[in-house]
């Protein structure tokens, strides 16, 4: 019998099929179906099918990721103001609380695999920016993260991709960036409280979450990153640029180019999640 039939094909109710659930300071596996996203239905025969139990995902185009939507606008508003007042630091996390996601993006604390900082302006001039919210035991992170490292190599003129680690200590925060996602990779500090902010301001709830800012024109492009480097990987790095979402549910539904945004009400047309100012769009 195939080690697969130790778990149904329905999706973890608790973690709605997503393996981790959101904790204080990251993301832990969901404590129902052991991090596998499916429900068990009897012991499965080794620990290694465990770790590598096929995550069930939503039906449909688009990738069943939790992407919330904060709340506020300009500076200061709830999204940071929450933790405390632009410029202020907070004991024991290093890094300062900025206004806005702009100033935010503009000063972010960064370090290469190796642990060295990286000075963000450098890093993101001229490019789009990947905000990679992913930890060591996920195991849907751990079959993308391949993925998107070679996606980040390929567009390393034009694209960059920053991990915001869920890992629950720095030391595994540090290794899962290291040995797993590598040198293609940088990673905002286990101790930043950047870290913080960007889970807070993106509100991502399930993992792996990849959306893309915009560094030049300051604003957020689209949460639908992770299915953009998967159905679109030759042209969404130029979608993006462009500002555009590079996959969506026109995609899905398979409407031309040619025709988007024609007589469409502008109330139909999303939104970004996620304004310049750090607040969040109706979507």
């Amino acid at each position: 019998m195939s080690c697969d039939a130790g778990w149904s094909s329905a999706a973890c109710t608790k973690c709605v099929g997503q393996g981790s659930i959101p904790a204080a300071d990251g993301f832990d596996p969901c404590p129902q179906c052991g991090g596998a996203g499916k429900v068990r239905t009897r012991s499965a025969c080794c620990a290694r099918h465990d770790d590598e139990a096929e995550i069930g995902h939503s039906s449909g185009g688009g990738h069943g990721h939790g992407h919330g939507h904060g709340h506020g606008g300009g500076p200061g508003s709830p999204v940071f103001g929450a933790i405390g007042p632009p410029g202020s630091t907070l004991p024991g996390f290093t890094g300062v609380i900025p206004a806005s996601l702009e100033e935010l993006f503009a000063n972010l604390e960064l370090v290469n695999h190796e642990g060295d900082p990286v000075v963000a302006k450098e890093a993101f001039e001229n490019k789009v920016v990947g905000v990679y919210f992913s930890a060591s035991h996920c195991p849907a992170c751990v079959r993308f993260s391949p993925t998107l490292n070679a996606f980040t190599e390929r567009n390393a003129s034009d694209y960059v991709t920053v991990l915001v680690p869920g890992d629950k200590d720095e030391a595994s925060a540090a290794r899962y960036h290291k040995e797993v996602l590598g040198a293609n990779f940088l990673s905002v500090p286990h101790g930043s409280i950047h870290r913080t902010l960007l889970m807070t301001a993106y509100g991502v709830y399930a993992i792996p979450a990849l959306h893309v800012w915009h560094f030049r024109d300051a604003k957020h492009v689209t949460a639908w990153g992770h299915t953009a480097v998967t159905r679109a990987p030759e042209t969404c790095v130029r979608d993006w640029h462009a500002g555009e979402p590079g996959w969506s549910w026109f995609d899905v539904a398979g409407v031309p180019k040619s025709w988007r945004c024609v007589g469409v009400p502008n109330s139909m047309v999303r939104k970004p999640l996620l304004t310049a100012e750090g607040g969040a769009a109706e979507a």
